[in-house]
């Protein structure tokens, strides 16, 4: 048990590649506990394991991440959920920070009411033995973008970009933040010009929708007055430097189908929703 609550914790929150589904595809297993008693849940002991499996799954998760946790997992009894077999689990979390990635808020739900991970300790593989799926949502503020933006990792893509632009001597960004007033997002890059040398700010007003299973940054308007450019041909450079797209690389993970549903900016925060499933018979490395 304690194995496949692990695994859920790193299968929803940490990562490796992403693909986009399409929810209508997918469908939960039949359920042989729908109608079944269980004298565990009469003698309580159900109720006990529950509670050693929540804080089981809650530590795992602060293991590799920051933050304020709840973990709410639903058996219907303590065998099957020693086998790996779990009615439903909620995580919640506020002030996250994983792998550098920071969210002031995220929520999983599993699809399902019967779910089934099996563990094979031996070869230290996990098998999904029935579809797995959760929704989540997940909230932003300026001050988690600004935060990611200063990681390690966000500056790798920043040095890629620069590759880009000094292979032709016009530019080279020197650092990147964001800004939500209004519910609108604005993003600022601090450039350096070697031509001219000259160092500019150019800030972009721009929306977010998801699209195709991703977040984009679209209608962008050019907010700095001093610097006349053509913002068609920076949309590309802006979506690949994108602070929200990145930062769902929290959701993404080898084996798990990721996507976006849904992008909005309500009190300034922005807030993205969708769903991650997970195909029967997929089996991971633990």
């Amino acid at each position: 048990m304690k194995k496949v609550l692990l695994l859920l914790g790193v299968i929803v929150l940490f990562g490796g590649a992403c693909h986009a589904s399409n929810l209508v595809d997918f469908k939960c297993g039949s359920n042989p506990y729908s109608e079944s008693f269980s004298y565990s849940n009469l003698l309580g002991t159900n109720f006990i394991s529950e509670k050693i499996a929540n804080a089981v799954l809650k530590k795992a998760i602060l293991k590799d991440s920051k933050g304020k946790y709840k973990v709410n997992l639903q058996s219907y009894n303590v065998t099957s959920l020693k086998k790996g077999i779990f009615k439903s689990l909620e995580i919640e979390g506020t002030d996250t920070v994983t792998d550098d990635i920071y969210a002031s808020n995220v929520k999983f739900k599993t699809l399902c009411d019967y779910n089934y991970i099996e563990t094979d300790n031996k070869n230290k593989t996990t098998t999904f033995k029935e579809p797995f799926g959760m929704t989540f949502v997940i909230g932003f503020s300026a001050n988690d973008l600004n935060k990611t933006m200063q990681g390690k990792k966000y500056s790798e893509i920043i040095r890629k970009a620069n590759n880009i632009g000094n292979s032709s001597k016009l530019f080279n960004i020197t650092g990147s933040s964001a800004k939500i007033s209004e519910n609108k997002l604005y993003y600022t890059m601090e450039i350096k010009m070697p031509l001219l040398n000259k160092k500019q700010k150019l800030t972009i007003e721009t929306s977010v929708k998801a699209r195709s299973g991703e977040i984009m940054l679209c209608d962008t308007n050019l907010v700095t007055e001093s610097f006349s450019v053509d913002i068609s041909k920076l949309d590309r450079i802006i979506n690949y430097l994108n602070p929200l797209q990145f930062s769902m690389e929290l959701f993404e993970n080898k084996g798990a189908d990721v996507n976006i549903q849904d992008v909005t900016i309500k009190n300034n925060i922005i807030n993205v929703s969708g769903f991650v499933t997970v195909e029967k018979d997929v089996v991971t490395e633990q």
